[in-house]
């Protein structure tokens, strides 16, 4: 599942590491992370921004244009078969790979 650490800082625990912008994380993994009080307390508070399942592409694209990760996007591009999401995927990876 993607996961938007909408904060300026990472955050760890239950041995998941969320960096600011876009994270891929395990769906059970998440589960435990959010199982630790401060973590909870952040998601509570909207520090995280996420949603289980299949998603609508505009919002898997506007989790895509605030990834920082090549390898995650590029793995994405192996989950998605939407030509709107992958398009974006590939505009994004162009950037990063511009900076």
């Amino acid at each position: 599942m993607l996961v938007n650490n909408k904060g300026n800082f990472s955050y760890e625990a239950a041995g998941v590491v969320l960096i600011p912008g876009t994270n891929k994380v395990d769906e059970k993994e998440f589960e435990k992370f959010l199982a630790h009080p401060l973590m909870a307390e952040l998601d509570q508070r909207g520090e995280f921004v996420y949603e289980k399942g299949k998603t609508f592409a505009k919002d898997v694209i506007a989790l895509v244009e605030d990834a920082y990760d090549v390898d995650m996007l590029e793995a994405m591009k192996d989950d998605e078969d939407r030509k709107t999401v992958l398009e974006a995927i590939d505009k994004r990876i162009a950037e990063l790979k511009a900076e």
